[in-house]
């Protein structure tokens, strides 16, 4: 199964567009808040809400479930720490977040807390970054995308 994951994309469709394009193969699009966008325009994004995302009324949190294990999204801006049994309690193998702009995995032990980045505008050195998930019986695969 494939996975796509973004945020902090506050609005630029452009390269959205252009990642959905690329990415055409994926089973499912994932969307960690700030688009800045209605869910019209970001389809076929699931989308959580971001602290930017003021006019759309996008969950805070959400739990998408797998086959292979449960992802635990939101945006990150209400949380300061996320333990492995935080992520466990939410029934999940994977915490995905956004705010930062700053790519980030972290593997606590099989459990992992994951931000993709942000494809607009980046605070980590790079041009952007997307994240592709694959998951299957053997477990999950992070895959950062750099523009």
């Amino acid at each position: 199964m494939k996975i796509v994951v973004v945020s902090d994309v506050h609005r630029d469709i452009k390269t959205l567009r252009n990642i959905i394009l690329k990415e055409y193969d994926a089973d499912m699009y994932l969307m960690l808040g700030d688009s800045e966008m209605d869910e019209e325009s970001i389809r076929p994004f699931i989308s959580i809400k971001g602290n930017c995302d003021y006019f759309f009324n996008y969950p805070l949190e959400k739990v998408i479930k797998t086959p292979y294990g449960n992802l635990f999204l939101e945006h990150g801006h209400l949380r300061s720490v996320v333990t492995k049994d935080f992520i466990l309690e939410k029934g999940c193998k994977v915490y995905l977040y956004g705010h930062t702009h700053v790519h980030k995995l972290i593997d606590l032990g099989g459990v992992y807390v994951v931000n993709p980045g942000s494809i607009s505008r980046p605070r980590d050195g790079t041009s952007g970054t997307y994240l592709i998930i694959n998951c299957d019986n053997q477990g999950f695969k992070f895959k950062f995308i750099y523009l």
